[in-house]
């Protein structure tokens, strides 16, 4: 499915649900880190992102109701889905990353990033769990591994998994936007997944700890 990319207010002019296109809302919440796994790989990010009810991945969010703004809805997508009010979020206009559109499925996708505390985002990692979808619409809430472990394993693994629309090129997209990680990272991780080998065995687990 094809998408382009346009300006958030020519979107709203340009795509309206009076021409017959849907928008929808989406945001990443991360948080910096010093945590080091195995004493060996610097995590530096956690990125949040959900397993949702048909078994594919992809970032808190949704449909924009009528008369709703995107950050609007946007913060009420994420208080559904981590258990929160829309106040705790504060998403904005400033948070914005990218739109997107698909002329063939006449979607318009606003994409967000909000940078948090390790202490906010372990808040909403727990409030999840009682929040109104878990369980219906989210079946889990999923941190992306930014490190590459022996084999292709943590991030290329990772994104060898089924996403969500382009919920997978939102990923890359905040990883390089926000300077998560290098474009040199990004495109090995990506090489490393096309070539990975999914059957570790014990003997190659423990090697990762010496």
């Amino acid at each position: 499915m094809a998408y382009k990319t346009v300006a958030i207010e020519e979107s709203l002019h340009e795509y309206s649900s009076t021409k017959g296109y849907k928008h929808a809302t989406h945001a990443a919440i991360y948080a910096s880190t010093d945590d080091i796994f195995l004493k060996k790989y610097p995590i530096r990010y956690y990125i949040l992102m959900q397993l949702r009810f048909d078994g594919t991945l992809g970032f808190h969010g949704g449909m924009i109701d009528p008369e709703e703004t995107p950050e609007g809805a946007v913060n009420r997508e994420l208080a559904e889905e981590l258990g929160c009010s829309t106040e705790e979020f504060g998403v904005t206009r400033e948070d914005h990353l990218f739109t997107q559109v698909s002329d063939q499925t006449k979607l318009c996708l606003h994409f967000y990033s909000k940078q948090v505390s390790m202490e906010t985002l372990q808040h909403y990692e727990k409030n999840a769990l009682t929040s109104k979808d878990y369980g219906h619409e989210v079946f889990g809430i999923v941190r992306v591994p930014l490190y590459t472990l022996p084999n292709g394993l943590g991030l290329p693994a990772f994104l060898k998994n089924q996403f969500i629309g382009n919920s997978k090129s939102q990923l890359l997209w905040l990883l390089e936007a926000r300077n998560l990680l290098s474009k040199d990272e990004i495109k090995q991780a990506l090489e490393l997944g096309n070539k990975i080998n999914t059957l570790v065995t014990a003997e190659e687990t423990r090697s990762y700890r010496m």
